[in-house]
């Protein structure tokens, strides 16, 4: 599957989908402004860690995202994807965990006097931190390795770079599959 994220300056980003059948689907998401899309940031790590049943794998099995209500929400033949019977959403929410744990910009929390201040940190990616992921209940899946980790927070890194850079306009193509 190839996969491009155009970024517009000053409206909706888009990104434009066609499956390894050939099939194609796009959709446009509120900007992040400097921040690298979130559904990058979800296709980055669930092909460094082989989750195949994902946002992504869904993607590619033929499920869309559209807005519900102003929402965006998974889409399969039209209909919300948690209104059919059957689906199994365990995988889907093993990737976003992991993509909260190693995609997300850390949070500082800052003493300002009485208040206890929560601000968003350095934009880099960093390794998760087991306190965070066990306030959470989140956990990470087997092939999140440590060399694995890297690998994301590597890959990151270099696609934020290039996001930063990016005109009105310009794009960032990547290639996924699901059939690891």
């Amino acid at each position: 599957m190839e996969v491009t994220f155009v970024r517009r300056r000053g409206s909706r980003d888009r990104v434009y989908v066609t499956r390894a059948d050939g099939t194609s689907t796009g959709w446009e998401f509120p900007s992040y402004g400097e921040g690298l899309p979130h559904d990058l940031c979800h296709l980055v790590v669930e092909d460094v860690l082989g989750l195949s049943e994902g946002f992504w794998g869904l993607v590619e099995q033929h499920v869309d995202v559209g807005l519900v209500d102003d929402q965006p929400t998974l889409l399969r033949d039209g209909k919300p994807l948690v209104d059919q019977p059957g689906v199994d959403f365990s995988r889907l929410t093993r990737a976003e965990e992991a993509v909260a744990l190693l995609a997300s910009p850390p949070v500082a929390v800052e003493d300002a006097g009485k208040l206890a201040v929560a601000r968003q940190g350095s934009s880099a990616p960093r390794a998760p931190s087991e306190e965070v992921a066990r306030q959470l209940g989140f956990g990470l899946p087997a092939s999140a390795t440590p060399d694995a980790i890297a690998t994301v927070a590597e890959r990151l890194r270099e696609l934020g770079k290039r996001w930063r850079a990016l005109a009105d306009g310009g794009a960032i193509t990547l290639s996924y599959s699901a059939n690891r």
